[in-house]
């Protein structure tokens, strides 16, 4: 198995050199006018730039550039004469997302590897041979995958160098594709102008749409509800044995922390990875390092969602509703409750579709947006108000009444 790289975050001149002293084997820093976390770099001009890139040379590092920015009409004379300029300085790869640009990077350095960024999104091996094709070295996954689909990945492109995210922020947009701080006062996101508005505290209201001038305040308890945009940190470092096999890269997010949480974060990957290829034993103490600097609440998600964490259970099926944005998930699920009621008896009954056989008596689950919990079937009607003694996934028109009040839209399951 190719050992794969730790590739850490290089924001200034001294980080970038902590992380090659460290032994990061890939250093990457933003270039002038079209790296995404421009705001937070520090290495301001071309002089700098290459006298960074020298420096991690020297210990034997690669440097990558970050020209990943998506350019507007207004960038696109700056990103090309940019290119020009660092076509001299002797960068080991190029880090881009936009196609024009890929093709201006190709055209002054066409000798310089080229890696794909994360916020193109790349998810499936098609897209991934596609950027192959075309000559791309390098592909960053998207961080929404899981760990199988990165397998099915390499396994069906293995001449492509797959690189992972390991360690820190998750943003809580897709693909860290972000609207937010532009919308709020100018500043782009996916230019080279975050400001993590995602981290910032909110207060968050409830209006009820029958009172639009009533609006009631969600206060903030223990579970720090008015952070509510922002997202436990990544850390992969415990299943670090799984992620090896399949990918040529990990990546640790972090240009704009401190030369400590480069050093913390570098030894402590390092460290384990080559524990474990090497078969030797890990030093807990170098391990914790990614406790000591300070972090949120730690998760492995996406890479490690094996969908049991969610409330109804593994082995599950995926379905979107007419109302659900989706995917919805459950072990064996019977369909969405339609909206669509009828009144007998002085009880309500709900149109469904049923999966299976269901009959009166039976014990679903039963999940709405707002809660889980387990109800009993009553009865069972067709259009026409007969009642059933079951129904299967060939009655249509078939109208149920619970236990308890439906309002339409929720769904029912089993757990078994």
């Amino acid at each position: 198995m190719v050992t794969p790289t730790i590739v850490a975050p290089g924001g200034s001149f001294q980080k970038a050199l902590t992380a090659a002293r460290f032994w990061a084997e890939e250093v990457y820093m933003g270039v002038p006018f079209t790296s995404l976390r421009m705001r937070q770099n520090k290495i301001l001009d071309f002089d700098e730039l290459k006298k960074t890139v020298d420096a991690v040379h020297s210990y034997w590092a690669r440097a990558f550039l970050t020209m990943n920015i998506f350019p507007r009409n207004t960038d696109i004379k700056i990103f090309e004469s940019t290119v020009e300029r660092i076509s001299e300085i002797g960068a080991d790869a190029i880090i881009f997302s936009d196609p024009w640009t890929f093709h201006i990077l190709k055209k002054y350095l066409p000798n310089t590897h080229l890696h794909l960024s994360t916020q193109t999104s790349t998810l499936n091996y098609s897209a991934v041979k596609f950027w192959y094709d075309l000559g791309v070295k390098r592909v960053v996954l998207a961080r929404e995958l899981h760990i199988n689909e990165i397998a099915e990945i390499k396994k069906q492109v293995p001449d492509m160098e797959l690189e992972v995210f390991v360690h820190w922020a998750m943003c809580m947009s897709y693909s860290w594709r972000c609207l937010l701080w532009d919308y709020m006062n100018w500043r782009p996101g996916n230019k080279w102008e975050c400001s993590h508005a995602c981290r910032f505290k909110y207060k968050v209201y409830l209006e009820e749409d029958r009172r639009p001038w009533k609006l009631f305040q969600i206060e903030e308890w223990e579970n720090n509800t008015n952070y509510i945009l922002s997202s436990r940190d990544l850390c992969t470092i415990d299943r670090l044995a799984e992620i090896l096999p399949y990918v040529d890269a990990m990546k640790i997010e972090g240009r704009s922390k401190s030369e400590f949480y480069v050093w913390a974060v570098v030894k402590a990957y390092k460290h384990v990875r080559d524990a474990i290829l090497n078969w030797t034993p890990i030093d807990e103490s170098i391990k914790n390092l990614v406790n000591v600097i300070p972090h949120r609440e730690y998760w492995s998600w996406f890479l490690f969602n094996d969908l049991k964490d969610y409330p109804e259970g593994e082995n599950l099926e995926s379905f979107t509703t007419k109302t659900s944005p989706g995917p919805l998930f459950n072990r064996n699920y019977f369909w969405i409750i339609e909206s669509d009621a009828i009144e007998k008896d002085w009880k309500k009954y709900f149109k469904y579709s049923p999966k299976e056989v269901v009959e009166p008596g039976m014990q679903l689950q039963y999940l709405s947006p707002k809660k889980s919990w387990t109800l009993t079937i009553k009865d069972i009607i067709n259009e026409k108000g007969k009642q059933l003694e079951k129904w299967t996934c060939n009655t249509p028109d078939i109208y149920v009444c619970a236990d308890i009040e439906l309002e339409g839209g929720e769904l029912l399951y089993t757990d078994k």
